[in-house]
């Protein structure tokens, strides 16, 4: 991971919330942002909506709480050491019927 650092001005890598019932960035029913996932880099630098460091939203179809759909958050960085996503944060869970899954992309170094 250091020599692709060191070769490398930037990374990108995208983050999936997989949702059922369960908003993963922009919840429509609230009309907010509190159930904004917060996503931890491997410098313990933290991605969430509103923070210093705010992933780009590439489809958010749990903002309507539907029976399946993904969150897909991308994040590009000249800050090496923030990625990969090492932890993340889900907030809208633990009502009846929710459940949430994830996929964590592979750290493309440019």
């Amino acid at each position: 991971m250091t020599f692709l650092r060191l070769l490398s001005s930037r990374a990108t890598q995208n983050f999936t919330y997989l949702c059922s019932r369960s908003a993963g960035w922009y919840s429509e029913e609230d009309d907010s942002f509190q159930y904004a996932l917060r996503l931890l880099g491997a410098n313990e630098e933290e991605f969430t909506h509103g923070g210093t460091f705010e992933p780009l939203v590439l489809k958010d179809e749990c903002k309507d709480k539907r029976a399946k759909g993904e969150t897909v958050l991308e994040i590009t960085t000249t800050k090496l050491h923030q990625l990969p996503i090492i932890d993340f944060a889900a907030s809208d869970f633990g009502e009846k019927k929710q459940k949430f899954g994830f996929r964590a992309g592979p750290v493309c170094f440019n």
